[in-house]
Order: C-alpha cells, then structure tokens, then sequence
C-alpha cells in the first residue's frame, strides 16, 4: 500500500501534520510505503486527481482525505483498505 501526503513544502504546517499523522497510523502496517508529494513537482498529477489542498492524503493514487483526519478515522481507513487487497489477494491465488 502506498500512502502519498500532498506538500507545500517544508514551511507547510499542515503538510507536516499530515506527514507525521500518516507515520503514526502506518507504523502498525509494515506493508506501507509513504511519500511525500510536493505539489510543484506533482502539479499537474494532482490536477488530473482534483486535488488541490496542501495535506491532502492519496491511499494507492486515491485522494481519501482532502483535510487532516483524525487519527483513528485514518487508521481505520487504512484498514479497512489492507482487509480490502487481502481479499483480493486471495481471491486470485483460489
């Protein structure tokens, strides 16, 4: 699973907030990769993605949270994705 947090760059607060957030919830998830996607670098991506706020989460190239969630509603998020490519996973290997 990849977990991209949209940044304005290292003066952002937000962005660094969701950065920090993102490492609290993925810390129980060793299959996590995190990125850091800084919008000049990333604009035009970001565009196609209808995302436009810095801090913005992207779970596996999906905007999921346009604003800072709390911990919790992340982690449970992110769950509930792991369960869902589980499933899948298993699905392919019967």
């Amino acid at each position: 699973m990849l977990i991209e947090v949209v940044s304005a760059g290292p003066g952002c607060s937000i962005c660094q907030k969701a950065l920090k957030l993102v490492k609290q919830a993925a810390a129980e998830f060793p299959q996590i990769e995190i990125r850091e996607l800084h919008v000049v670098d990333q604009f035009e991506r970001l565009q196609e993605l209808n995302v436009f706020s810095a801090g913005a989460i992207l779970i596996n190239g999906k905007a999921e949270f346009s604003s800072l969630p709390a911990l919790p509603k992340l982690r449970e998020r992110v769950h509930e994705l792991l369960h869902h490519e589980d499933l899948i996973r298993n699905k392919r290997r019967n």
